[in-house]
């Protein structure tokens, strides 16, 4: 298992276990954080994280 440290909207770090995560991607514009990240989980969950999704994507080793 790999977990990776990300920031939640509140400014809480939060710890996230990368296997299982099923996508990341684009917090809508009308929704904060704004230029944050959506992360979907193999159970259906979410979480939304403030870094941007190139950067959560680089701190998970997955190619865009």
């Amino acid at each position: 298992m790999a977990f990776v440290q990300f920031t939640a909207p509140d400014d809480q770090p939060i710890i996230i276990n990368s296997d299982r995560i099923v996508t990341a991607s684009s917090v809508p514009a009308d929704e904060e954080p704004a230029g944050g990240t959506r992360i979907t989980f193999t159970n259906g969950g979410q979480q939304d994280v403030k870094q941007g999704v190139a950067d959560v994507l680089r701190r998970l080793n997955i190619s865009a």
